[in-house]
């Protein structure tokens, strides 16, 4: 029941991530655009094994918490820059077009007709992103603070891990569904900021909160 909790609770979690206009869903998008909606799906699963690697890698990071307690309190603190630093990027000015350019970069260097050129490009949008690893670590501890998402044994790691693939994937599979039905009108509804405040102002909040908490608990 616990791992059932904690692979939903993560699933959900890394859908809402991954509902950010970045890179990855954004090559999805133009991937089923330009070609098919198969090269967008080859692509994203390209891009969901990454979340895999980096939520295995925190998962194993905890280790060190229990071993090393006093390790936990000083990531708690550490985490409140990490978190206002990505709220931060989230609020910066013309983002979207930065996201844009490095995703045409990457087109122009994997450019090909093959599923497998998708693939790849998939997986460096996702893997050369620096943001995957602190944003589980950063769920992560948050959480040791409740007994029923606390990571402690193989099926609760197992079920993080299968929870962050798969927000990932249904999010990515959902965005190539849409350009496949919308066509040019997706690219309209993608340049708004919106999802730029909403998720840089969430960041932030969460900041705010952990500093409350480790302040009067």
């Amino acid at each position: 029941m616990k791992a059932l909790i904690i692979f939903s609770i993560t699933t959900i979690i890394s859908f809402l991530g991954s509902f950010h206009p970045g890179p990855l869903n954004m090559s999805v998008i133009q991937a089923t655009l330009r070609k098919s909606l198969i090269a967008g799906l080859w692509m994203t699963v390209g891009g969901v094994l990454p979340e895999i690697i980096y939520g295995y890698l925190a998962v194993e990071g905890l280790k060190v918490f229990d071993k090393y307690p006093q390790v936990f309190e000083i990531m708690q603190w550490a985490i409140l820059p990490v978190l206002l630093l990505i709220g931060w990027k989230y609020l910066k000015p013309k983002q979207m077009q930065e996201e844009l350019s490095k995703s045409e970069e990457i087109n122009v260097d994997i450019e090909g007709t093959s599923y497998w050129g998708d693939f790849i490009k998939g997986f460096l949008l996702s893997f050369l992103n620096p943001q995957l690893m602190a944003f589980w670590l950063v769920i992560l501890i948050n959480y040791q603070n409740y007994e029923y998402l606390k990571i402690e044994f193989l099926f609760d790691k197992i079920a993080f891990v299968l929870g962050a693939s798969t927000g990932a994937l249904i999010l990515n599979y959902l965005c190539a569904l849409v350009a496949i039905k919308k066509k040019g009108a997706i690219f309209q509804y993608l340049s708004q900021n919106m999802f730029d405040k909403i998720m840089g102002w969430t960041f932030f909040l969460i900041a705010f909160v952990q500093v409350i908490k480790l302040l009067v608990f």
